[in-house]
């Protein structure tokens, strides 16, 4: 795996350099005791379940509530624990209401004098922040910084009391939850608690202030470079500062940069008046010869310490991050870094992230840990699903190189009255908190089309608070409304099939949306409760781990690795979720490359295979199967050819794959021993994979897994243990299935695991295998010590780990470590090796027409438009039925052909386009589907019907004027017969 850096925020500046430094080894740096002081925030509050009178006095007795520490969340018991609802509805039965916390700490008498500021992260759903009895404010977005500023209610000779009353209720269907659409597990689990870090910032009232727009107003710093080349660049640095002194002060600003070494390669100043109560931006100019460049396989990262002084006398001092960097969209060509060609590969995630066993609370270095394995299988870009990322993100992204698509506050809807108030307020909260990080490259407007006024509030936005990060803006499904037009300048697409504006670049938001658990290889293997399970029928997708990676081949390749003007996307998702499932089989969504406790699939080392620069090779499934089989080997690879060997005899050598990477060997035999594949280049073998027969299980393994800091005795820091079964050789058994009980000793909390097929699987000592290895995780508290973990499987014998949990400096409330993360990650990545031949583009060739403008399908097959309805055409992508007798009145028509494919697949947004003229339209629909409901609101069933092969189908009709916007949800909002037909749609000019 390819790891890159993270730089550590100097603490030291240098007061004697010149004004414009170049030499990069100049060290001669000065210490000095900056005033400014950040405490974690996280550890000891306490917390009820329940909704008391009176909760944020600061007298009011919580001593029998529960100790928590944050990031926290009171869903994590009751998640990953029912089976999906199917449908694409999300994890419904989770406790939801009103809850406090509380939390109770003392100032050191040093910070008297000083402005105090609390920082959230976000909380999820509504927060009522107190302090000492005094209501600060609410904040409602669920998934943007807020802060308050806490000094004039503080007691510096006592206790003091942040309360905090958190609500994350909603109504039971998402379109009806206003005024936070986006608060539903349709889209996100509703998780509540306070998930994400707490910060207290302490500072001189001489300072400059933080990014936190809501409530306070403040901007903090604004850095960016510009007139970038390899030889040079200028940087631009723009604090606001704050004097909060009753008089005036003449104020030195410096701004100092470092490189991620910690050496000073330049620094600007300048200075100012600043009145008593005054709140001005101090903005210098400084220039860096032979930058280091970022770039996504190389992702530099310098930091700019801006500092203030008073007669030679450091007052207040901030960090802010710095990527210098060029960056171009192209429509024809793609995305371009730094002159540089890049295709974009990566993956949608939810912001609340969710594991197993812990829910959305989950500590930085366990979002590290997704980000070393989105980047160990190739990623490079990351698309926030509908709402904002966490500031650690960002950073991760920055560090790993990931370009972001960054969106605020967003369910599936152009919303109006409060809602739109909160979103564009959370949107301007948004820009002003994350505008620094080189790794953001686009906006999200939203989730869904605005209206013009819209449209313009949001860019009006970003011209006011991100007016030289030339960003390109973009809404997901802009195409469903004419606005957008003049507004949106990158196309933001779903499933990757047709573009829908020609004159702009196009990124993928997401595609390949299937789902398959981790758990069932391939139909040659034994099932484990999939294609057995009772709900199997319920399911929308049902295929094994095998075919899931096959398809993640084919699908890259079909919608974006193969288009030449594609600048690449998002796969969605990365890991499993409870936000939306279409498998009824399954506790989550199970359309991620790793399951929900971050096992990887077999799709994830296909990806890999395709998206990693190095050569490789990767065989799709294991080599334990019965004597007898005979099955077809898949074989992903980034080389232009695979020699295919078992037990080192040649089975085949293919230079032909299909979907650019796959190589497909037929009906291999198989034979106990070894089976192994070369990635040929220019007849030499550049990268080689074998998998191995293994023997009978011998012995338990247990794994632990702990931070870079390793276990902190914090109260919400995570240990994960991984079990799995190995042979004589310490190999994994990979069809071993069956119990797991555990015992545990020690100061800590059991949180488990889970077992994707099976509800009420979490938060116990005991756990199925899946695959021949499964993962639980323990929560420290906040008393330290060794615990041990002990393991029994059937007749092997006990195995055992012992871990330690580490003391944390914690006094009075308050401490200065931060919470950890993994650092020094950086490595720059080659140029890939090999990539296929991708067929020539010619700009301007499109598949349109005049009646179905702005035509779009987001279904898993492919839809196509075509002229001319009549006699003999084909009605489906993916079928031989051809329309026979039909209506006069159809004849000549324009029609789409759908996939039958998905005729049990439902989404909202399936199909979409904007009448260009008047015109009639006709959906052909089978009946022994429950007709969906935009089908009963806005079309009339006209009473004839029509034979496509031996399926009779309803011919239903509307008019619709030039501009209309269509959209068409799936072929029905329930269940559908197992041999249904998919609606058939057909538009004529209205005369």
């Amino acid at each position: 795996m390819n790891l890159k850096l993270v730089f550590i925020l100097i603490t030291i500046i240098g007061l004697n350099s010149e004004s414009c430094v170049s030499q990069k080894k100049n060290t001669n740096k000065e210490k000095t005791n900056l005033s400014r002081i950040k405490y974690n925030f996280n550890p000891a509050w306490k917390f009820v379940k329940e909704n008391p009178e009176n909760a944020e006095k600061i007298d009011f007795n919580d001593s029998s509530w529960d100790t928590v520490s944050c990031p926290h969340t009171f869903n994590d018991i009751d998640t990953f624990d029912d089976y999906s609802l199917g449908h694409h509805d999300g994890e419904a039965n989770q406790w939801r209401g009103t809850v406090w916390y509380r939390k109770h700490f003392k100032l050191p008498e040093s910070d008297k004098g000083k402005k105090v500021f609390i920082e959230f992260e976000s909380v999820r759903q509504i927060a009522d922040v107190y302090i000492n009895g005094t209501h600060l404010g609410q904040n409602q977005t669920g998934f943007i910084p807020f802060g308050y500023d806490l000094t004039p209610h503080l007691n510096f000779n006592g206790d003091n009391v942040l309360a905090v009353k958190v609500n994350n209720d909603r109504e039971d269907h998402f379109r009806e939850n206003f005024p936070l659409v986006w608060n539903h597990e349709h889209w996100h689990p509703t998780h509540g608690g306070i998930y994400r870090n707490v910060f207290l910032h302490v500072m001189d009232p001489l300072h400059i202030t933080l990014p936190l727009y809501d409530n306070l107003e403040t901007l903090g710093t604004y850095v960016y470079a510009d007139n970038i080349s390899e030889t040079e660049a200028d940087i631009f640095v723009n604090a606001e500062v704050q004097n909060e002194y009753n008089e005036n002060k003449t104020v030195s600003f410096k701004a100092n940069i470092f490189d991620y070494e910690g050496t000073l390669v330049a620094t600007s100043e300048t200075e100012q008046d600043v009145k008593a109560g005054e709140k001005l931006t101090f903005s210098t100019k400084t220039h860096i010869e032979n930058p280091n460049l970022w770039y996504t396989r190389n992702p530099y990262m310098y930091s700019v310490q801006s500092v203030l002084l008073i007669d030679g006398k450091v007052i207040d001092s901030y960090n802010t991050p710095l990527g210098i960097r060029n960056f171009k969209f192209d429509k024809d060509k793609g995305f371009f870094n730094n002159g540089e060609h890049a295709k974009l590969h990566g993956w949608g995630q939810k912001p609340t992230n969710a594991w197993a066993g812990l829910g959305a609370a989950l500590p930085d270095w366990l979002r590290d840990h997704t980000f070393q394995l989105m980047d160990e299988a190739g990623g490079n870009f990351i698309r926030w699903g509908h709402c904002a990322g966490s500031p650690a993100e960002a950073d991760m992204a920055d560090k790993y190189g990931f370009v972001t698509l960054m969106p605020g506050v967003s369910g599936e809807s152009e919303d109006a009255g409060e809602t739109w108030d909160i979103r564009i307020k959370a949107f301007k909260d948004m820009i002003v908190y994350y505008r620094n990080h080189p790794s953001i490259f686009i906006w999200e407007g939203g989730n869904w089309a605005e209206s013009e006024a819209h449209y313009k509030e949001i860019l009006n936005i970003i011209n006011t608070f991100d007016p030289n990060g030339k960003r390109p803006m973009g809404n997901r499904r802009a195409d469903v409304k004419n606005d957008s037009e003049g507004y949106i300048s990158i196309e933001i697409g779903t499933e990757g099939w047709e573009r829908e504006y020609p004159d702009l670049p196009v990124i993928e938001s997401e595609y390949m949306r299937e789902e398959a658990p981790r758990r069932i290889w391939d139909k040659n293997s034994p099932d484990d409760n999939f294609f057995s399970h009772p709900n199997i029928d319920k399911n929308t997708y049902k295929i094994t781990s095998e075919q899931f990676a096959v398809r993640q081949v084919q699908h890259w390749w079909d919608k974006m690795g193969r288009k030449a003007y594609h600048v690449g996307g998002a796969n969605w998702i990365f890991s499993d979720g409870t936000h939306g499932g279409r498998g009824q089989t399954e506790v989550t969504r199970a359309s991620g490359e790793v399951d929900a406790v971050r096992l990887p699939k077999e799709a994830f080392y296909a990806l890999k295979a395709m998206w990693r620069p190095e050569p490789q090779v990767h065989i799709i499934g294991h080599w334990n199967y019965n004597e007898g089989t005979t099955k077809d080997i898949f074989v992903v690879s980034n080389t232009a050819g695979v020699k295919l060997y078992v037990n080192d005899i040649l089975i085949g050598e293919n230079t032909s794959p299909t979907s650019g990477y796959l190589y497909t060997f037929k009906n291999v035999v198989w034979e106990a021993g070894k089976i192994k594949a070369e990635g040929i280049i220019d007849n030499s073998v550049k990268v080689t994979q074998t998998k191995t027969t293994a023997g009978k299980p011998v012995a338990l393994k247990l794994t632990p897994i702990i931070g870079p800091k390793g276990w902190l005795a914090d109260g919400s820091d995570i240990a994960l243990i991984d079990v799995e079964v190995v042979d004589a050789k310490g190999q994994r058994c990979p069809l071993a299935k069956g119990h797991v009980d555990f015992s545990i000793t020690g100061p800590a909390i059991w949180r488990g695991g889970y077992n994707s097929g099976k509800p009420n699987s979490t938060n116990n000592l005991f756990l199925d295998l899946e695959a021949g290895i499964n993962r639980v995780a323990l929560r420290s508290i906040l008393e330290p010590g060794n615990i041990t973990v002990s393991a029994t499987f059937q007749e092997l014998p006990m195995a055992s780990v012992e871990l330690t949990s580490n003391p944390i400096d914690l006094k009075n409330g308050l401490t200065a470590e931060l919470p950890q993360v993994y650092e020094q990650v950086l490595t720059e990545e080659p140029m890939p090796v090999h990539i296929p031949d991708i067929p020539e583009y010619i700009p301007g060739k499109t598949n349109k027409s005049k009646l179905f403008t702005k035509f779009s399908y987001t279904g898993d097959g492919k839809a196509m438009l075509r002229t001319n309805m009549h006699w003999g055409k084909k009605a489906y992508t993916d079928m031989e039925e051809n329309y026979t007798v039909i209506p006069k009145y159809l004849r000549g028509s324009e029609y789409i052909r759908t996939p039958n494919s998905d005729n049990r697949y439902w989404a909202r947004d399936q199909l979409q386009f904007i009448a260009g003229l008047k015109m009639h339209i006709y959906v052909l629909h089978d009946d022994t589907v429950k007709r969906p409901e935009f089908l009963l609101d806005d079309y009339q069933d006209t009473g004839d019907d029509i034979k496509v092969g031996n399926v009779v189908m309803s011919i239903f009709h509307r008019v619709a004027e030039a501009g209309d916007s269509i959209i068409m949800a799936g072929n029905s909002d329930g269940d559908a017969p197992k041999d249904c037909r998919m609606y058939t749609v057909i538009g004529k000019v209205f005369k």
